[in-house]
């Protein structure tokens, strides 16, 4: 499968599933602007020249756009606009190695560069192989979430040799279009811990002053009846993308994303749905932190209201297992990856020999994240782990019941497969609970199991309520209501030198409604 292929198989699967077929359709038949760039693998060498006055100016005020000649070869691009970007991490001056926001349309209007009115080029300071931002942006884009897509360019500014670039489609009426009828609603700039429960920055739009889709979806966000929040919460948030754009968040380890940061995002208004599309953005940073769980606690004030409600938790974890089973394929996935970094080696080889001597290392170790990140994290899902990973299966003490609140029966049960089950029925208001008490060793574990729900109702008032796995004094990193048949369940956790005693719990708190846990695939695994 050559790049193209890749991609356009990534992207396909992706929006057939979330049914928007119509970039796949584009991007297959070549029509949208600057495939070369992205499909393809041309990586233009971009000659930038700036008069004494706009250098001066970039120095001073390096965020307020000057003017500039960009020479691509024989073809020159006159009155662009440009500026240096980049976050407290990337962000550099004009005599180092700058990020540059380029908009070739601004002073001219009608010039694009291959088809691309405004894009960035960034210093990848944070990414030494170059592929985060592109395969990470492919991927948000299979699971059909809005996203500009990534590249790569030479950079050289007036003779000084800047070396290879990523080069990023800005987010303009262009790339909105892709996905909106409406292209004149207002971007919100989501970064450093901002949210929608503040006033937010506006990149563009046609009411760029308007903030009341923000507030709708705060205000819906607060409402404490979990089932009416949801009914709320859909009238103002694209929920099935934003669902798919917290799971690949977390899929790609985007630890300084919005689910887990409240940084590097972009949310933009559809005015023809009234509905509000959460898009990525600073993808620099993925596939380094391996060990973010498929449920972390959420930072991110949407992420943290949805995710407590279980119907929402539910689609979320259905949504991750159906992108790793169904989407992302790790085989072609891991090809594409390949043959991108070769791409980029041969222009190392000529710009930077340096560089390239240890660059497929690099590359190859990203792939491999990539790989275990993917595959681990099915496993969690489907509730099985990997040997490699928990090799060592803990011996388990007696379960005992307890009964803390309520009309709460518990006891154990045969099954007609043969199996054992802790049985917990509330006939009211109550909650009840399987504890199993040992000391453990530093490190790391994971409590797994199947669990099955029969007509559990949620306690109004009390968050804790709900179906679960976890340990004594800590909450639920997933829990279930409803009606449910066997489902896997897991719950990870870490054992520090100060405490070694840890109760596993098996409980239900609900209005009613019966859980029973398999006995038989209850099981403590230590990592290596």
């Amino acid at each position: 499968m050559n790049v193209r292929g890749a991609l356009v198989g990534l992207v396909a699967a992706g929006c057939l599933l979330s049914g928007t077929p119509g970039v796949a359709a584009k991007l297959e038949a070549g029509v949208l602007p600057a495939t070369d760039l992205f499909q393809d693998g041309l990586i233009p060498r971009l000659r930038i020249e700036l008069s004494a006055e706009a250098r001066a100016s970039l120095r001073s005020k390096p965020r307020t756009y000057v003017t500039a000649t960009i020479r691509e070869g024989a073809h020159v691009y006159t009155n662009v606009s440009i500026r240096l970007k980049g976050g407290p991490g990337s962000f550099r001056q004009l005599d180092d190695r700058p990020a540059f926001t380029v908009n070739f349309g601004r002073l001219a209007p009608g010039q694009k560069f291959h088809g691309l009115r405004k894009l960035h080029l960034n210093n990848s300071v944070q990414d030494t192989t170059y592929l985060s931002e592109k395969i990470c942006r492919e991927m948000f884009e299979a699971a059909g979430v809005p996203s500009p897509r990534a590249g790569h360019a030479v950079v050289d500014l007036e003779g000084r040799l800047l070396g290879l670039y990523v080069l990023v489609e800005g987010i303009d009426k262009q790339f909105l279009g892709r996905y909106f009828k409406d292209t004149k609603g207002n971007l919100y700039d989501g970064h450093s811990q901002n949210d929608v429960t503040q006033r937010m920055r506006t990149n563009s739009g046609e009411s760029r002053k308007e903030q009341s889709a923000l507030q709708a979806l705060a205000n819906a966000i607060r409402e404490p009846d979990l089932q009416r929040r949801l009914t709320a919460v859909e009238k103002t948030l694209d929920l099935e993308r934003f669902i798919s754009f917290i799971a690949m968040e977390i899929i790609v380890c985007h630890w300084d994303g919005y689910a887990l940061n409240r940084n590097n995002f972009r949310i933009y208004h559809d005015r023809d749905a009234e509905r509000l599309v959460f898009l990525p953005q600073g993808l620099d940073q993925t596939f380094q932190r391996q060990n973010i769980q498929a449920f972390p606690p959420m930072v991110g004030a949407v992420a943290k209201a949805v995710f407590e409600i279980p119907e929402a938790a539910e689609r979320y974890r259905a949504r991750q297992l159906e992108l790793l089973t169904n989407v992302l394929s790790v085989t072609p996935l891991a090809q594409h990856v390949s043959q991108v970094a070769s791409n980029v080696d041969l222009v190392l080889q000529n710009i930077d020999p340096g560089a390239s001597g240890s660059y497929l290392s690099r590359a190859g170790s990203f792939r491999r994240r990539i790989r275990q990140r993917l595959d681990g994290l099915k496993r969690q899902l489907s509730g099985t782990s990997s040997e490699d990973e928990y090799a060592q299966k803990m011996k388990l003490p007696g379960w005992e019941s307890q009964v803390d609140r309520g009309d709460v029966v518990m006891r154990e049960e045969r099954g007609d497969n043969g199996h054992t089950w802790l049985h917990v029925r509330a006939n009211a208001a109550g909650a009840g609970s399987w504890r199993a008490r040992l000391a453990l060793e530093p490190g790391r574990y994971r409590l797994e199991g199947m669990v099955k729900l029969q007509g559990v109702k949620l306690s109004e008032g009390d968050p804790k309520s709900g179906v679960g796995l976890r340990i004594s004094r800590r909450k639920f990193s997933r829990k279930l209501t409803g009606d449910l048949g066997w489902t896997p369940l897991t719950f990870d956790f870490e054992v520090t030198p100060d405490k070694s005693e840890v109760e596993l719990v098996c409980e239900l708190r609900a209005e009613g409604g019966q859980a029973w846990f398999d006995l038989t695939t209850l099981q403590l695994l230590r990592r290596q």
